[in-house]
């Protein structure tokens, strides 16, 4: 007997670009990453496209790719960031749809979801429908195909939500066991299985409210082997996982299925995606089973059977996460994640009902625009999309939705009014509401939507809500009293995020003085042109002068400025911005600040500065927050060597003191062992800069030398210089071996010089290219080498090491911020 088996992966992240500058800001929680999305990707999004199937020595035998063997969906906000940021593993994305397709009978593994994972019993008919609709055409941009079926954020579900899908005519829906009311049988009879009891071996009808007759499938996903994918060990081995779906197993016509979040398979639970590759490329046929999606599935076993489901609380709806209909995200329900004790989320009502008034006023502006600006904003809103994923075609779409012939600021205000309702979605991103508190990173990143709105609506001259806003935003008190309520919250976390393109501007002038290698001509949200730039140095002072044409990338808004920015010297810098007065006034103005330059004295040159360019004004607080560190680290290099400087001389100046206590078993202080450390790390990472990108081991000798002389002092280097440039130069002489022809000895020798440094090179990106050799032709006896090297099962072992292998591991789940629970 066989068992169809489909394993469902939700993976999502919340949208988390500042909504002023498009970029994702620094977020220390996760640490050692940049922010969320970098680490639950690395732990999880590539490792599932690049999976390892290891043996018993955690060699890899094979990377394969997860998402062939699995049901899934991925997030707009996620795949938008992932496009961007890994094409790569957007790629293998992509084409384990393609292949799943070409081997499931046109059916893909991939599924859509609602737009930005907001809640959709809880949005009004509106924006349910835009939702659902972005989300869909999301799903056709990237993956060239109809979406069979929508993911529903939190698989959160009432009638209307039930009548949008089919409305939208979608086949199929992936629900909770929990969230099934009662079976209906075609003799009649009724089931009632409230308490999750429903089978969930097959497929099931739910009828359109309104009478018509019109259904859509329901999958109901096993809900106690989910739950041990989720929380209890079933990763921990291959077996240990197949065990549970085994016992499930029903034979033909039968359906094993679960649904978790995606991020179980490697971030939750490390090496879940290795567990996952051996499970589904290794073992489940063995084990009887069919891998197969659900819309294959629904091709050979349609639904009979009715089903009714769980209305909520006063017909709310029900979700996959909250034991209360969906009271999570609107109220102190009792379900949160991360709360400490005596913790309330009574803030969730407040804060619900201000985004709200904020929507219905932006709704109201919005529809106002009928016959102005557009013959019918609702469909243009719904369609705006389209711009979204090709802003190239932006000037043809709004000629396609404009009431009238446009000009160039009317074009600029129709594309404002459209960002607004942009914002006003996003405000609605169920992680706003999940966790314990207001002050939350999830929170506060829909209240960076709510303040983006807020602007938009101010910048069209249009009567603002702020006031009204802010007074209901202040009745959600935060569980810190220190930090007040969410009026306060949005003024100490968001405010400080908002920037003009003024400010952006002269982020550019400032940057300037520091930063010669800028090159790139798009910056936070804007693209720009920098003409008659002349940057000239004289004594401590750095000036330059410049003109700026910026454009903002979603509006097409324009700004032409001239600035003039100056550096005085350490972290001082003063810049004025005018409004580009046209090339001859320009010339003039800029020759009277040069002239004063090079003769006055400084406050004098300032004052001219200001009467020439002026008066906005600008200092170091203006430039963006996701580029201060940088700038920083330029400006503050002189000081931070001055320190390491010292450091090296007092090492230095008592070094033969250390070497005695040493010799006689006696351990120097820790600080004095600090400072020697410090001191041969800056030594060793001199001598690796001045290696540079060389592969002779000779010009390594010294930075071998000073690694030796640690280990004989029994001390510790900072070798994280040493490990980014070994894991480069180990990648780039694998790429060179399988894409041009390079010879084996470079990656020999780069592994060698590896491994006498101390370093621990990343070896994920070499390992995935090597693979594509050792897939397509036998290695030679020198690749056979550099296949060791890399960490792979020799060859020749590859079909014994699979008998023997998987990860049998014991791992431990701990989820993290930004994750559901399933």
């Amino acid at each position: 007997m066989t068992t169809s088996l489909v394993i469902h992966a939700h993976l999502y992240q919340p949208p988390r670009e500042n909504p002023w500058t498009k970029t994702v800001s620094q977020e220390p929680s996760a640490a050692p990453f940049h922010d969320w999305n970098e680490r639950i990707h690395a732990e999880c999004y590539r490792a599932n496209a690049f999976a390892r199937v290891v043996d018993d020595f955690g060699r890899v035998i094979r990377i394969v790719n997860n998402y062939e063997k699995v049901s899934f969906n991925v997030g707009p906000t996620l795949l938008s960031w992932m496009e961007q940021h890994d094409p790569a593993t957007y790629e293998r994305i992509l084409e384990a749809d393609r292949r799943s397709a070409e081997a499931h009978g046109g059916h893909g593994n991939a599924i859509a979801q609602g737009y930005n994972h907001a809640i959709l019993p809880l949005c009004n008919d509106r924006d349910r429908r835009t939702q659902v609709r972005w989300g869909l055409a999301d799903f056709r941009h990237r993956f060239g195909r109809d979406a069979e079926a929508l993911w529903l954020p939190e698989t959160a579900i009432n009638a209307d939500t039930i009548g949008t899908l089919i409305d939208e005519g979608l086949r199929y829906v992936i629900l909770s066991p929990h969230q099934a009311e009662r079976v209906r049988f075609p003799d009649g009879r009724v089931r009632d299985v409230s308490s999750g009891s429903i089978d969930p071996g097959i497929a099931y009808k739910v009828e359109h409210p309104d009478g018509s007759g019109r259904s859509i499938a329901a999958f109901f996903y096993d809900g106690p082997i989910a739950r041990g994918i989720a929380f209890d060990g079933a990763l921990r081995s291959s077996e240990r996982l197949l065990d549970r779906l085994s016992a499930a197993a029903g034979g033909d016509g039968r359906l094993v299925h679960v649904a978790t979040d995606g991020e179980s398979y490697g971030h939750h639970t490390k090496f879940g995606d290795r567990t996952l590759a051996y499970a589904l490329h290794v073992l489940a046929e063995k084990r009887g089973f069919h891998l197969t999606n659900y819309g294959e599935y629904l091709d050979a076993h349609p639904p009979t059977l009715l089903v009714d489901l769980k209305p909520g609380p006063a017909g709310e709806g029900t979700a996959w996460s909250c034991a209360h209909g969906v009271g999570r995200w609107y109220r102190h329900c009792g379900c949160q994640d991360g709360g400490q004790e005596g913790f309330t989320q009574a803030w969730r009502g407040p804060l619900r009902k201000a985004l709200d008034l904020l929507r219905d006023e932006a709704a109201r502006l919005f529809a106002a625009t009928t016959g102005d600006l557009f013959s019918a904003p609702w469909v243009a809103r719904d369609a705006y999309v389209e711009v979204l994923l090709d802003p190239s075609v932006r000037d043809r779409w709004i000629r396609g939705h404009a009431a009238r012939p446009l000009s160039e600021r009317d074009r600029v205000r129709a594309l404002m009014y459209l960002e607004m309702q942009h914002a006003a979605l996003k405000m609605y991103t169920s992680c706003g509401w999940f966790f314990s508190d207001i002050t939350g990173i999830e929170t506060v990143q829909i209240l960076k939507y709510a303040g983006k709105a807020l602007d938009l609506i101010e910048e069209l001259g249009l009567e603002s809500p702020r006031d009204r806003f802010m007074e209901v935003l202040a009745q959600a008190e935060s569980n810190y009293p220190e930090m007040g309520n969410g009026a306060a919250a949005l003024t100490r976390f968001v405010e400080p995020l908002r920037v003009s393109t003024s400010r952006i501007a002269a982020h550019l002038a400032i940057a300037s003085l520091v930063d010669q290698a800028h090159e790139a001509r798009s910056i936070a949200g804007h693209t720009f042109t920098r003409s008659e730039h002349r940057t000239e140095r004289s004594g401590r002072l750095t000036l330059a002068t410049s003109r700026l044409q910026m454009e903002e990338t979603a509006t097409g808004e324009r700004l032409d400025l001239a600035a003039a920015a100056i550096h005085l010297g350490g972290i001082d810098f003063y810049c004025v911005l005018f409004p580009y007065p046209g090339m001859q006034r320009f010339r003039s103005k800029v020759a009277r600040i040069w002239t004063s330059f090079r003769a006055d004295s400084l406050p004098s040159l300032l004052r001219v500065m200001t009467e020439e360019l002026g008066p906005e004004e600008h200092g170091l607080e203006s430039l963006l927050p996701e580029e201060r560190q940088k700038i920083a680290g330029l400006v503050l290099g002189d000081l931070r060597d001055r320190f390491a400087e010292a450091h090296v001389q007092l090492y230095e100046a008592n070094q033969r003191t250390l070497d005695m206590l040493r010799e006689a078993g006696i351990d120097p202080p820790p600080e004095l062992k600090v400072a020697g450390e410090l001191t041969l790390t800056r030594r060793f990472d001199e001598e690796l800069s001045r290696a540079g990108k060389s592969r002779d081991a000779r010009d390594y000798r010294r930075a071998l030398e000073v690694v030796q002389k640690a280990r004989a002092r029994g001390l510790s280097l900072d070798l994280s210089l040493a490990s980014r440039l070994l894991s480069q130069m180990i990648t780039d002489t694998t790429r060179e071996l399988v894409h041009e022809g390079g010879e084996p000895s470079a990656v020999k020798h780069a592994a060698e010089l590896s491994a006498k440094l101390g370093a621990r090179p990343d070896l994920d990106r070499a390992q995935e290219l090597f693979d594509q050799l050792r897939n397509k032709r036998p290695l030679s006896p020198e690749e056979r080498e550099v296949e060791s090297l890399l960490g792979f099962c020799p060859s020749e072992l590859h079909e014994a090491a699979v008998e023997g292998a998987g990860p049998a591991q014991e791992v431990s789940g701990n989820p993290e911020e930004g994750s559901e629970q399933a």
